[in-house]
């Protein structure tokens, strides 16, 4: 059975449901690896052939799951400045240098006792690889949060460029949409792209191929504007394509792609449009100044919340049915997507079931995937089936015509 929709705004964009008897799809499973964490909401491989994962909790703590074993010792504790108590706050996410097996160098991204967010620098012992320097932290960047909508979250990976992209949320929330996501001159609701191969403070600089050095409406540091909350995004490993799960604010929850040969400095048109759709277009310039999502999925109802979590594109060996997929989840509702891109071509299958509280997807050295659960304190294993048959569920196939 196929069921078809399409509605147009300035595109026509078109859905079409898949039932089992069209397609079999491999089938997500979810393997506890690590448990007994507090809240744990970031996984990352540090790049060096270590085989190491290391698990950033939300409270401030950074371990490290080596040889099928949690270390005792916390790789580094930022508990006594993180501000980990309240409902959004703490430690978000690690990053690791391009050339940290020399320089050891890594980055952290938490919001401190002031509430304010920072992006920080750290070095790794020398003597030993499984502990940071504590007393090594430089403060790169500092965002008030105070009046702002409060705590930013976000994200931040290394490209291929061998610079820092970083992503800072807009500081909106239910009931209360902020309009910084189209002020160049705040970094909220943004994508930076900064050069942190410097010694010396600011211990950053702005590479000079960004999209608005030569813009004295946009500050420097700006690579991407219009952004609500991509609290989780990535950059696929073969093609260095870029993924981006927006989180929405009333209705629609989506996905946007670049590719390494598309234009930089664009505007995803937050909060003018959410998805698709128009949002408050107050003060906004025409559709055509804005790129819109790949994929979309709307809330439940007016009164749900759910938040996207983003993932990464499988490149791993263990699974090859999965390979190319793109893995996303929904942080309250259990689901997940398996999304392919073919041609410019989405085609998104839905999984229920899942664990709820999915906050982050990781990637390990050799491409497999893993992920945490805010909610349960597991890190999963994300493996597959060869393939599925769904019975009774359905995937969502988006096309721009």
């Amino acid at each position: 059975m196929l069921l078809h929709i399409c509605f147009t705004m300035s595109l026509s964009f078109c859905f079409s449901l898949f039932f089992s008897s069209l397609a079999a799809q491999p089938q997500l499973i979810l393997t506890p690896l690590i448990q007994n964490l507090d809240r744990p909401i970031d996984i990352r491989s540090a790049g060096d052939g270590s085989g190491r994962l290391f698990i950033c909790e939300q409270g401030g703590l950074i371990k490290i799951y080596k040889n099928g074993a949690l270390l005792s010792k916390p790789f580094l504790d930022l508990r006594s400045i993180v501000e980990g108590d309240r409902e959004y706050p703490g430690l978000y996410c690690i990053a690791f240098a391009p050339d940290y097996i020399t320089s050891r160098f890594f980055f952290v991204y938490y919001v401190n006792e002031d509430n304010f967010t920072i992006l920080a620098r750290y070095q790794t012992s020398r003597t030993n690889p499984d502990s940071a320097i504590a007393s090594s932290g430089v403060v790169l960047l500092s965002i008030d949060g105070r009046g702002t909508g409060g705590a930013h979250t976000g994200d931040m990976h290394f490209a291929r460029d061998g610079y820092l992209y970083i992503s800072f949320n807009d500081g909106s929330f239910y009931g209360k949409t902020t309009k910084f996501a189209q002020d160049g001159q705040s970094l909220l609701g943004k994508m930076l792209r900064l050069n942190v191969r410097v010694q010396n403070a600011p211990y950053y600089s702005i590479p000079a191929d960004n999209p608005f050095v030569n813009n004295s409406a946009v500050r420097d540091e700006i690579w991407a504007l219009g952004l609500r909350n991509i609290w989780r995004w990535s950059f696929d490993r073969r093609t260095s394509n870029l993924w981006m799960a927006d989180v929405g604010g009333d209705k629609w929850e989506e996905v946007n792609v670049r590719t390494p040969g598309q234009p930089t400095g664009v505007n995803f048109g937050w909060p003018c449009y959410e998805g698709n759709a128009v949002f408050d277009t107050t003060g906004c310039g025409s559709r055509a100044n804005y790129v819109f999502p790949v994929w979309e999925y709307p809330h439940i109802n007016a009164a749900s919340a759910e938040v996207i979590t983003g993932g990464y594109v499988y490149r791993g060996a263990a699974y090859p049915a999965l390979q190319g997929y793109y893995i996303c989840a929904d942080y309250t509702t259990g689901n997940a997507w398996k999304i392919i891109r073919n041609a410019g071509v989405i085609n998104a299958y839905l999984q229920t079931g899942l664990p709820t509280g999915l906050v982050d997807f990781g990637e390990d050295e050799n491409g497999e995937l893993y992920t945490a659960s805010l909610s349960t304190g597991i890190v999963y294993r994300v493996q597959a089936t060869a393939t599925e048959t769904i019975i009774s569920k359905a995937g969502i196939k988006q096309n721009k015509e």
